[in-house]
């Protein structure tokens, strides 16, 4: 090797050139001195060499058998110490920068034993391949450079390929010691990636670098102690080499410590880590084909896709015109329909001023959104409609949170279902506690029009409020020739039986107060127009009670006393509303308006009580209004907390009582018991009774999620039977319908809104109205006779290309959400695609333009503006009836 080339010096005379520094002159010592010399020389030099090499055959070995980077840099320490102790250079300044260098790596060395491989590993070898590789005189033994050729000067991590070539065979030992695989000679940034990546692999390797960074020097420390002289050019050029070594390696094992232990986990400490207990971890680590399944999830979904890409994921170019192509022929369509007089059982064309003879009945349970639209849209000509409901009207239910404050008239959002559709055969006031699917009958129980019975008996007086609900009969009672019998313990009216042709599902569904100790006999809901009143009347009185003399501090001498009158008369006008969705959200700033006006100084009616009311709201969500857009659900709590609204998020309800709730937030065994007066529970529906009476009559397959029933694209339900397959229609809330757009990852069910239900009503009645045979899949247009082919709507279908029924298709037009101090939220889309959101008195100008024009009828609209003229003019009325 050319770094071993420097002529070498017997033993002997190193110690005495480093303890006298003089040599004998070729004259003093003579010829027989001389020849005596140079075989001495040659003596050593051979012994050296073979001491060297002996070295470096041990340390390949050792590392070979220990496969550890540990042993490596031991080989290097013997390395370094071997040649330095064995092999010392000519010159005085030679001997002793080897030995600093040779005592510079064996401290180094000791320091980073720890560590293991990777960027320490290079820092031994190049401390030991430094120590041998210094040239400082030349063959002729006159001294040159001490200086470290620029070749073989610190330039960087890709220095280290330059350092760590094979050139000969004695070097191919010390790469090959280095190195995880002797056969690798992976040089640059893959070998340090390759080093990097063992030694994160080795935990106990990981411990020991933290006490040795503690309780070892650093090498600038060991520099500064071990220099003996600061201005020696070799010396000052290995300090900068070191100095740039330390700087790379603390970078290097940083980085490994981030990949190995993520910063949120990491806990800064001066002390020893303890030592190392091995527990089980609850998280798993995904395998390469988990990882690759969960990525191609990701990219083949559009919208994840483009977020990754940090690009817009809508698209104008996305919404389904289509659809609204559709929608808009649908429409002309029902007007076609209307003009000829169908949906009042005539058909001008025809000359025909009476309904078909032979008509198939269609029997529809419900007044809600799908039953309102699939009314005002069926041909009575073509269809002979029953509707059965235990209420004879139909209700704005968005308005249900104005209306229980007095903003707005309940009367003046209801339409009764009589007045949408005054030509249907009938109308039944009961409910639906069974059916028959096999016989296509259902079994009603009617209500009780006992107020009326009872003005004839002389005991409408004492009979119960119209108000109140009245029992419902969950079990049917069959006599000896299998006719129905009323069981007498639990109904209030009779119950009959009705055949049908087509039972179309659409009851709704109830609030699911009954998950929560206490919460069904305490809770206030908010589904109905009559809930509605309960809770104007609740509030009314609620005020009353917290005027009363006996919560007034003035009526009591002692400061106890009063401090109990204080709170006492707080928790009977604190309100709590439950859930924060749009319904909660609403009604807490409806309430919030409403207090703000009776209460207010100097002309409210209860302002005595102004500094006591107060709203909460409970939601178990981290935000609110999940359906809509995260920087509007923002908004809605800071509008909400500016109005003094209380809002606990992440929070449960544990149970209520009368006069209080307990809470717990989430992740949280601590409870809080609040006094209050009044409880409004929004926060969920569950099914009624009649549909678990349906799903046990259907098949397995029908049972869908949350109580819903499964339907296919048509909205019918599984059957029994083939024969009876589309003759059961479910709608509105009751179906679980799972829809995917491009937006999602997979198919959901559509949510329980009033838009989705009033689609799948229009959807329903057109289907039925069009003649569609509803027992093939896909529904197509019966064979006719000449006359009925030729009929405009048969000719425009054919013309559409809709001789097979398309399916349902549900475009969202976007959603709406008033928070208090007329403003509003907006969440403008078409279909998935969002348009824009608006938020303040903008937003409440297009919310309340929505609302006016989606009442059910043009009287409906009149009365809701005269409302909040007469709000905005006189105020809320408080009047309790």
């Amino acid at each position: 090797d050319g770094r071993l080339a420097p002529p070498l010096i017997p033993c002997h005379r190193i110690a005495s050139s480093s303890g006298n520094e003089h040599k004998d002159s070729e004259e003093e010592q003579g010829v027989h001195h001389e020849e005596n010399d140079v075989i001495q020389s040659s003596v050593c030099a051979m012994a050296a060499a073979c001491i060297f090499l002996l070295a470096s055959a041990t340390a390949a070995a050792s590392a070979a058998n220990a496969n550890s980077m540990i042993g490596t840099k031991n080989a290097f320490v013997a390395h370094a110490h071997n040649a330095g102790s064995q092999c010392a250079f000519v010159t005085p300044t030679a001997s002793k920068q080897h030995q600093w260098i040779s005592r510079s790596a064996t401290t180094r060395t000791s320091q980073l034993a720890g560590h293991g491989g990777g960027i320490d590993a290079y820092d031994a070898q190049m401390a030991a391949m430094t120590a041998g590789g210094i040239e400082t005189s030349t063959a002729a033994g006159e001294p040159t450079n001490n200086i470290m050729p620029a070749s073989q000067k610190w330039t960087g991590q890709n220095s280290y390929t330059q350092q760590l070539l094979p050139p000969a065979t004695e070097e191919e030992s010390t790469v090959g010691s280095y190195s995880t695989n002797n056969n690798s000679y992976d040089t640059g940034a893959d070998a340090c990636a390759a080093q990097m990546d063992a030694m994160t692999r080795k935990s106990f390797v990981e411990e020991q670098s933290t006490t040795v960074r503690n309780e070892e020097p650093t090498v600038a420390a060991a520099m500064e102690s071990s220099s003996d002289d600061d201005d020696d050019p070799c010396e000052m050029e290995f300090q900068n080499y070191l100095l740039a070594l330390q700087r790379e390696m603390e970078t290097a094992s940083a980085e490994a410590n981030n990949e190995a232990n993520p910063p949120s986990a990491q806990v800064v400490s001066q002390q020893p880590p303890p030592p190392k207990v091995e527990t089980a971890t609850p998280a798993v680590e995904l395998t390469e084909e988990e990882m690759a399944d969960k990525f191609l999830k990701m990219v083949s979904n559009e919208v994840e896709y483009k977020k990754m890409l940090k690009q817009s994921p809508y698209s104008l170019a996305d919404i389904e015109w289509s659809v609204l192509l559709q929608r808009s022929l649908d429409n002309l369509e029902d007007n076609s329909q209307r003009n000829d007089g169908r949906f009042k059982g005539q058909s001008k064309r025809k000359g025909q001023l009476m309904p078909k003879k032979e008509r198939k009945t269609v029997v529809l349970v419900g007044t809600g959104w799908a039953s309102h639209a699939f009314v005002k849209l069926a041909s009575t000509y073509d269809l002979r409609i029953v509707v059965v409901s235990p209420v004879n009207h139909f209700v704005f239910t968005p308005m249900l949170a104005s209306a229980a404050v007095g903003t707005v008239e309940y009367r003046s959002m209801t339409e009764p279902i009589r007045v949408t559709n005054p030509y249907i055969d009938n109308f039944v006031e009961g409910r639906a506690i069974g059916v028959d699917v096999e016989a296509k009958k259902l079994q009603v129980q009617l209500s009780s029009l006992s107020t009326a019975a009872g003005t004839f008996k002389g005991t409408a007086i004492q009979l119960p409020c119209r108000l109140e609900p009245e029992p419902v009969l969950t079990q049917i009672v069959y006599s000896d020739d299998g006719t129905i019998q009323q069981d007498k313990t639990y109904g209030a009216g009779g119950v009959i039986e009705l055949n049908y042709d087509h039972l179309i599902c659409a009851v709704g569904t109830s609030s699911r107060s009954s998950m929560v100790k206490g919460a069904k006999g305490h809770c206030f809901n908010l589904k109905t127009a009559q809930d509605s009143k309960r809770l104007r009347t609740a509030i009314g009185e609620a005020l009353e009670m917290a005027s009363r003399p006996d919560v007034q501090e003035f009526y009591y001498p002692d400061e106890e006393t009063k401090i109990q009158a204080r709170e006492e008369r707080r928790r009977r006008v604190r309100i709590a509303v439950v859930g924060g969705g749009p319904t909660g959200v609403e009604l807490s700033g409806e309430l919030s308006d409403f207090f703000g006006q009776v209460c207010s100084s100097p002309d409210g009616a209860y302002q005595s009580v102004r500094d006591d009311v107060s709203v909460m709201l409970v939601h178990g969500g981290s935000a609110l209004l999940p359906s809509m857009d995260k920087e509007l659900g923002e908004r809605a709590l800071q509008a909400l907390k500016e109005q003094g609204v209380e809002v606990r998020l992440n929070t449960r309800l544990k149970e209520v009582g009368q006069d209080f709730i307990r809470i717990g937030e989430k992740g949280s065994d601590v409870e809080e018991t609040i006094p209050l007066g009044i409880t409004v529970w929004a926060a969920g529906n569950a099914p009624v009774p009649f549909v678990k009476e349906l799903l046990s009559q259907l098949p397995e397959s029908a049972a869908g999620s949350g109580g819903r029933v499964n339907v296919d694209r048509w909205l019918r339900c599984p059957t029994p039977s083939a024969d009876l397959f589309g003759s059961i229609f479910v709608l509105g809330d009751v179906a679980c319908l799972e829809s995917k757009s491009k937006y999602d990852t997979s198919p959901e069910p559509l949510p329980q809104t009033a838009q989705v239900a009033g689609q799948q009503g229009s959807f329903a009645a057109r289907m039925l109205n069009r003649g569609y045979d509803m027992q093939q899949s896909p529904p197509k247009l019966p064979e006719v006779s000449a006359d009925a082919a030729f009929s405009l709507l048969r000719v425009s279908l054919l013309a559409r290309g809709l001789e097979e029924a398309p399916g349902f298709n549900f475009l969202s037009l976007g959603l709406l959400a008033y928070v208090g101090q007329e403003e509003a939220l907006n969440q403008v889309m078409v279909g998935d695609v969002p348009l824009f959101n608006y938020s303040g008195k903008i937003a409440f100008a297009l919310w309340r333009s929505v609302y006016l024009a989606k009442q059910a009828s043009s009287r409906n609209q009149a009365l809701i503006a005269f409302d909040w003229a007469r709000t905005e003019t006189f105020g809320r009325d408080i009047t309790r009836l």
